[in-house]
């Protein structure tokens, strides 16, 4: 039996989300296969109005919480390079870690201020250079890692929770009733915390440019919801837009929908989202941007659509066309996600690369 320690500037397990929702997938196989697992933290939960006086997230590896229990870690994760900090003590303890990068955070288009990318930019080289081993979960960001460090970045896929898909053979219409949803309307939905930036500028154009044009001219017959915490004050009040907040599973909520949507135009590594949606066989309707870092194909897997009047007249569309078409690409879709990204093939590569490592 082994112990397998990740390492986080922040958690908010077992609450799921993000690069939370990978730490909890991998977790759950890493314990069945009979492993220990310790997730080790500075903070857990998000910062509120209330906790202004804090270590920033940046320099969280000097909290003692990080690398107190390292001792007893037979293989470290390093998630993110937020603790980098926390990297220093490790090696200085002889142990090796897998440095997991669930995107490169320098990059412009992850929209971090310029301050916060150059930041980044010497967490991932101190990082970088210290880890046994990098992952990366885009194949975008594969060939840009390679390049700065070398044959010791690998990629692995995201994790997705397709056991507790396949387990969700709920109907549309029970989805609905369930959930207290109108059964005449066509759902279109968006997943995401819209705390985080790139959300929120998707959920804000959605609530502001998509949804009261498709409402004009679908007579009323659309309905969107946004699905995760902390949407924005725009999406609040309108009859056409529902928000959930926070749910425990986003799964009925898709299962509820005619399709999803993601008009994401910034952030990094591979839109969980998309293939969220897609583990539920529904067609999704997605920016270059939001399916970047994958073998996803326009027309094929998804819809694409670039700018905000590009998603009304593919939505408007959908209530038109024969729905053997839109079964056929949310199939596709399907069955990418099936082939590419089921948890315990994910953790099975996962643990080729730990035992590489030390």
């Amino acid at each position: 039996m082994t112990n397998v320690c990740f390492v986080m500037a922040y958690t908010i397990y077992p609450r799921r989300g993000g690069l939370h929702e990978q730490v909890y997938l991998i977790s759950r196989e890493l314990r069945r296969r009979g492993h220990n697992v310790y997730i080790l933290y500075y903070r857990h939960g998000l910062l509120t109005n209330k906790q202004l006086v804090r270590i920033p997230l940046y320099f969280s590896g000097i909290h003692p919480n990080l690398y107190s229990s390292i001792d007893k870690c037979d293989y470290v994760v390093v998630e993110t390079a937020w603790p980098w900090l926390a990297t220093i003590p490790i090696r200085l303890l002889g142990k090796g870690f897998i440095l997991h990068l669930h995107a490169v955070e320098s990059l412009p288009d992850f929209g971090l201020p310029m301050h916060w990318r150059l930041m980044m930019k010497f967490a991932e080289e101190v990082a970088g250079r210290l880890a046994s081993r990098i992952i990366t979960v885009s194949l975008t960001e594969h060939s840009m890692l390679r390049a700065r460090f070398g044959g010791k970045v690998a990629y692995i896929p995201l994790a997705i929770d397709l056991e507790e898909r396949e387990k969700y053979n709920m109907s549309k219409e029970d989805a609905r009733k369930v959930l207290d949803l109108p059964s005449d309307k066509f759902i279109v939905t968006f997943i995401g915390g819209m705390g985080y930036g790139a959300n929120r500028e998707a959920a804000r154009i959605i609530a502001t440019q998509i949804a009261p044009r498709v409402h004009e001219l679908s007579n009323g017959r659309v309905l969107f919801l946004l699905v995760g915490p902390d949407p924005p004050p725009e999406s609040i009040g309108l009859s056409y837009v529902k928000v959930t907040g926070y749910v425990k599973s986003i799964a009925p909520y898709i299962a509820a929908s005619d399709a999803c949507i993601a008009p994401v135009y910034h952030g990094g590594g591979v839109k969980m989202k998309v293939l969220d949606c897609m583990s539920l066989k529904k067609v999704v309707i997605a920016t270059r941007k939001a399916v970047e870092g994958t073998l996803l194909k326009p027309w094929i897997h998804y819809i694409p659509a670039e700018e905000p009047i590009d998603f009304v007249h593919r939505i408007v569309e959908l209530l038109r066309i024969d729905r053997k078409q839109i079964t056929k690409i949310a199939n596709e879709g399907y069955n990418y996600v099936k082939f590419n990204h089921y948890a315990s093939a994910v953790v099975e590569m996962l643990l080729d690369i730990l035992k590489d490592s030390t």
